[in-house]
């Protein structure tokens, strides 16, 4: 079955927005929307406080494709998108980013698709009523190393030293440490950060079906 998630960002105009887009995507790409599913929680509010979205997320199964706007009605921080998108790739369940215009489903492996992951911890928004100077607490601007990700993610997976992964990439050294220091990448690929984030955003996985782990797919 296909659904489309619509979640209320920014007022009461974000969901009609959302839908537009959805409803042309799907146009797009033949796709039929059988069911919609419109969670009603803010903008803000913890993965953990989510409870409609987790059983709406968890009464999925094996096959179904879900549909949504933008990535930011996953969840509004990296650890809770990498959660919430290992939680439906490990079950079978096919994702529509439309915006961007992107296909995630089990093949595809996780490095793949954490550039757009860890844009949801970057400035992509300027607060209302915010004058100070740069970025606000916590955001992390865009990075040119952000292109050359599945490639460190997969040197790192094979062990690879930062000075040989710079050498590869072309790459000052110091630079491309800060950059894997900042993305705590070396903890993502450690099964253990995922356990971590699972426990702090109360995101269960569902016991059945008991898959792999895309976190080890890194091709």
């Amino acid at each position: 079955m296909t659904y489309a998630l619509i979640r209320q960002l920014s007022g009461d105009e974000s969901l009609l927005r959302q839908r537009a887009a959805i409803m042309a995507y799907a146009e797009r790409n033949r796709l039929t929307l059988e069911n919609e599913m419109i969670e009603f929680e803010q903008a803000g509010r913890p993965l953990k406080e989510r409870k409609a979205f987790q059983d709406f997320l968890h009464s999925l199964n094996e096959g179904d494709q879900l549909v949504v706007a933008e990535l930011e009605v996953l969840g509004e921080t990296m650890e809770e998108g990498i959660v919430v998108i290992n939680c439906m790739l490990t079950h079978g369940i096919t994702l529509h980013i439309v915006q961007p215009s992107l296909i995630v489903e089990r093949e595809t492996g996780l490095a793949r698709i954490l550039p757009l992951i860890m844009r949801l911890d970057e400035q992509r928004k300027t607060p209302e009523k915010d004058h100070r100077v740069g970025r606000p607490k916590g955001r992390r601007s865009a990075s040119k190393f952000d292109i050359y990700l599945p490639q460190i993610m997969a040197g790192l997976k094979a062990d690879k030293s930062v000075s040989a992964l710079a050498r590869e990439l072309g790459v000052s050294r110091s630079s491309l440490k800060d950059y894997i220091e900042s993305r705590r990448l070396k903890e993502i690929l450690d099964d253990s950060w995922l356990e971590r984030a699972k426990k702090n955003h109360r995101m269960a996985v569902a016991e059945e079906p008991k898959l792999a782990c895309t976190l080890n797919n890194l091709e």
